[in-house]
């Protein structure tokens, strides 16, 4: 008998989305890496994450609670599971639940793409939802955290 993890199936239900913006290949890639510019833009929309910890290395560990308007907090866990700065970074996805249980695990990669000096085309792979629901409002998340990528990588 073994203490292995078993296996976990994976849903065939994923996302895409390819988002150009605003700024050099590698001061994208460090956006996601870099805690301290994590805290300033993940999260969608009005959401803020001033606590977000980031350890980029591989399996390291990194923790973004998304503090909602309403006071909420959602946090997602994961580990580094990819790092070729500033072209690949993938990484586990998994939202903490309030039993303090790790929820569906889930996988993203993006990979960057330098298309002038100034402008970075960046495609995201979002894998394992749980069902159709929870692809979209991942879609709606997402969009809305690019959104604060955008505004954040413009105020540089």
């Amino acid at each position: 008998m073994t203490n292995a993890m078993p296996k976990i199936e994976d849903s065939g239900i994923q996302l895409e989305i390819i988002r150009d913006f605003e700024g050099p290949l590698e001061t994208v890639f460090d956006a996601w890496t870099n805690a301290e510019a994590l805290r300033l833009w993940m999260g969608p929309n009005t959401a803020k994450c001033p606590k977000a910890t980031a350890n980029p290395v591989m399996n390291g560990e990194y923790c973004f609670p998304m503090e909602m308007e309403n006071g909420n907090v959602s946090t997602v866990v994961g580990h580094y599971t990819q790092i070729e700065r500033p072209f690949r970074l993938a990484f586990s996805w998994s939202w903490l639940q309030e039993d303090k249980t790790i929820g569906q695990p889930m996988h993203v990669s993006l990979e960057f793409e330098r298309l002038d000096t100034n402008r970075t085309r960046m495609k995201m792979l979002h894998v394992n939802f749980l069902d159709e629901s929870s692809k979209s409002s991942h879609n709606e998340g997402w969009i809305g955290c690019f959104n604060c990528l955008d505004t954040f990588l413009n105020k540089k």
